[in-house]
């Protein structure tokens, strides 16, 4: 749709917003482009949870995010962003909600009009109009979970909601007491669920996710309890080195809005060598997914630590 446009973009100082596929990087046209993005392995220019517009910017790229929560976040933040008017599109699957989204859009700039249909997508554009600078922390909900609370924000897994597969690991994580204390990693972290829980336990904590809202979402988390742990942006294990007792993982199967367990695959593959001898990893995943092999394959040992009609909880030992 974008490579459409190639004539209205030529000679624009452009910033794509949440530009969370890499082909954007070598996108083919005559403009300065620059991108933000909440996914790390992009490669952005902007690696953060919201974006900064550069005052040469004049055209706004939003690519419709996969939440509602997530579109009215940012274009309150982008409308925030701004000092006079600003061209802002708005881009995404005429089946994946962009009329739906229209009235958000409309609520933030003037004449919002359909300028491209095609490929199963729409273009719509209009004048963002400034508004109220807006902070992270104001959009962010926080979620009771035992003694904790956890801070999430617009864009983060379950936002708002402690997910039903993560209360089931940690439920059968208490269950099987564990030690007091040892080294871990939260891979995947989310809004910090598995960290502060550990945490508060006593465990010495590494979190990890690929998301830069994540990884804010974690680090208030961790600070709003009082709690201490390391939280990194990052591709799986990539920012780590060295060995921990355990790993725990509620590891995603979509990336962006396309579903798939590559990620997964390589989280197990990867695994036995960031656990010292006799290590755990603990996993939870939809049950039809095909893990079991998986963890097999990678793991001396592995077994069902409990299970419901939606979720499986694998305990998987070196």
């Amino acid at each position: 749709m974008l490579l459409r446009q190639a004539g209205a973009l030529s000679g624009r100082q452009v910033l794509v917003i949440d530009a969370n596929d890499p082909a954007l990087k070598s996108l083919d046209v005559d403009a300065q482009l620059q991108l933000h993005a909440d996914d790390f392995t992009v490669g952005a220019q902007q690696w953060a949870p919201a974006p900064t517009v550069p005052p040469e910017v004049d055209l706004l790229v939003l690519p419709l995010p996969k939440s509602i929560d997530r579109l009215r976040f940012l274009l309150n933040w982008l409308a925030g962003e701004i000092s006079q008017p600003v061209e802002l599109w708005l881009i995404g699957p005429a089946k994946g909600g962009i009329r739906g989204a229209l009235k958000y859009l409309q609520a933030h700039v003037d004449d919002a009009v359909l300028v491209d249909s095609a490929r199963h997508c729409k273009l719509y554009s209009g004048q963002l109009q400034p508004g109220e600078t807006q902070t992270l922390a104001a959009w962010g909900e926080v979620i009771p979970v035992g003694e904790l609370e956890i801070v999430s924000y617009p864009g983060v897994f379950s936002h708002g909601r402690l997910d039903e597969g993560t209360r089931l690991l940690l439920d059968l994580m208490a269950e099987h007491r564990l030690p007091r204390r040892g080294s871990m990693i939260d891979m995947g972290c989310g809004a910090g669920v598995i960290s502060a829980s550990l945490a508060s336990q006593g465990w010495k904590v590494q979190a990890v996710d690929v998301s830069a809202c994540a990884v804010a979402a974690t680090t208030a988390s961790l600070a709003r309890n009082s709690l201490q742990g390391r939280v990194t942006g990052g591709d799986l294990f990539s920012p780590l080195a060295g060995r921990v007792d355990m790993i725990v993982t509620n590891p995603p199967f979509h990336d962006r809005r396309q579903r798939t367990t590559d990620i997964t695959r390589r989280l197990i593959a990867e695994a036995p060598a960031y656990l010292n001898k006799e290590g755990v990893m603990w996993l939870v995943a939809n049950r039809e997914l095909p893990y079991a092999q998986w963890l097999d394959d990678a793991f001396s040992h592995v077994q069902v630590a409990g299970e419901t009609t939606r979720f499986r909880v694998y305990r998987a030992v070196v």
